[in-house]
């Protein structure tokens, strides 16, 4: 895990960090209960068994413990925290946009991105720094289902992220005045609802809701590729993209 990982994923850990604390001792039973049998499998194995092939069945027998003991000790830390499934599909969400996002730019779409900058009011996704669209803010979702009040949800959700960038370039880039710095502060910021999951398919092609744009995740790259708005020069796109990662450092320390 990256020290920038996405919200949903640090709250994540956070939650099982928490969780695993609260069951110390019955955590420590599965674990001594998972090396017990272990121990005697592998007495089994190696008096039954020689050569190579004892230690490959051995292997593949403490792997598979191991994959076990952490599968049923996740699988018990989600049915008991009924959040914890939200961010785990938070996290999923968030990491394909990160991976989509990864490919804009080796198509050179967009100059590159930063996730997960801290505001007192909330995190910010994606500030994404375009080559021909200026800023977008895309607020990330997995969902199995949409109905309209998600949609309107997930719209207010996006317009806040649009102020929070749009903030960030105000308060990074007022104090100096250079030529590239007075480009970014007059770049356009759209914000983007990016669904994934199951409703994906009910999202439909160029839906805006309260003027924010939702995409499903398939169409995010080729959406950034019809961008046709503000060109964002490389100087510029550098320096909003290093100020942007100082202030997120610094949001990280303050926190």
């Amino acid at each position: 895990m990256g020290k920038w990982d996405p919200y949903s994923r640090r709250e994540l850990r956070n939650r099982r960090a928490r969780w695993l604390r609260r069951n110390e001792m019955s955590v420590s039973l599965v674990v001594l209960a998972i090396v017990v049998a272990g121990t005697v499998a592998t007495w089994s194995f190696s008096r039954a068994l020689s050569g190579a092939a004892q230690w490959y069945v051995i292997g593949v027998m403490h792997a598979g413990l191991v994959v076990g003991m952490l599968h049923l000790l996740n699988s018990v830390f989600l049915a008991s925290d009924r959040e914890a499934i939200w961010h785990v599909r938070g996290a999923w969400g968030e990491d394909n946009t990160r991976s989509s996002l990864a490919r804009a730019k080796r198509r050179r779409l967009i100059w590159d991105w930063v996730d997960s900058i801290s505001f007192q009011a909330g995190d910010l996704d994606h500030l994404v720094v375009t080559r021909n669209g200026g800023l977008v803010a895309i607020d990330s979702k997995w969902c199995n289902e949409i109905k309209r009040a998600d949609t309107v949800a997930m719209a207010q959700s996006a317009l806040k992220a649009q102020r929070r960038a749009e903030a960030l370039a105000r308060t990074l880039l007022a104090k100096e005045r250079g030529t590239h710095r007075a480009r970014v502060q007059s770049l356009t910021v759209t914000p983007v609802v990016v669904v994934w999951g199951a409703a994906q398919s009910s999202v439909p092609k160029e839906a805006m809701v309260d003027g924010v744009r939702f995409l499903v995740g398939r169409e995010l790259v080729p959406w950034l590729r019809t961008l046709d708005g503000d060109m964002v020069p490389k100087d510029a796109a550098k320096d909003v993209l290093e100020r942007s990662k100082t202030y997120r450092a610094k949001a990280w320390q303050d926190a």
